[in-house]
């Protein structure tokens, strides 16, 4: 039934409640903007979890939702900056492994792994207070999404908390580990 109407239209009977309408924009958009963002996660289940989230805030916004590009426009340059966001919002985590990575591997194979060992274990301590320093909720979402590897979806299911809720905790809690353990950097 929906399929006939424009993009622009659907927005507009969104606006208005008709779930079917939201339905169809999501069909006609979701496999394109997955691949979208595959060229730059190189990874299925996350292109699928940022497209997700966009989905999930225009659906949120919808009676409020401003459109003022054409809709494919607005979905485009909406996943992008989901995409930017997840991806500055690992870079800590990403540098943390892979300075504990190097390390490991300096340790093995260097005659000064003393010294080396010192180091990692002085990060290790330094993570291990930083996180206990976070405030609860923030200390339990970078557990859940850092450690325990969870999605954000999951993290919200478990913890029965929003979505954005989540985004929050662990912006909040990654920057304070960035200022934390600047020293290490």
């Amino acid at each position: 039934m929906y399929k006939k109407y424009t993009d622009e239209e659907l927005v507009e009977l969104l606006k208005q409640g008709k779930d079917r309408a939201f339905d169809e924009l999501y069909f006609r958009y979701r496999d394109l903007l997955v691949r979208f963002v595959y060229v730059r996660m190189k990874s299925i289940a996350i292109s699928e979890e940022i497209v997700q989230e966009v989905f999930t805030t225009i659906w949120e916004r919808r009676k409020t939702l401003v459109i003022q590009k054409n809709f494919s426009a607005y979905m485009y340059s909406s996943v992008r900056y989901v995409t930017l966001d997840y991806i500055k919002a690992n870079m800590i985590t990403d540098q943390y492994v892979k300075e504990v990575t190097d390390r490991n591997t300096i340790i093995e194979s260097s005659n000064n792994a003393t010294e080396e060992s010192i180091y990692h274990d002085e990060l290790q301590q330094r993570v291990d207070k930083a996180a206990s320093l976070l405030p609860k909720k923030s200390k339990e979402v970078f557990i859940l999404s850092r450690i325990k590897q969870y999605t954000n979806k999951e993290i919200a299911e478990e913890l029965n908390v929003s979505h954005e809720t989540v985004k929050y905790h662990i912006t909040y809690a990654l920057k304070f580990m960035r200022t934390y353990l600047g020293e290490f950097n």
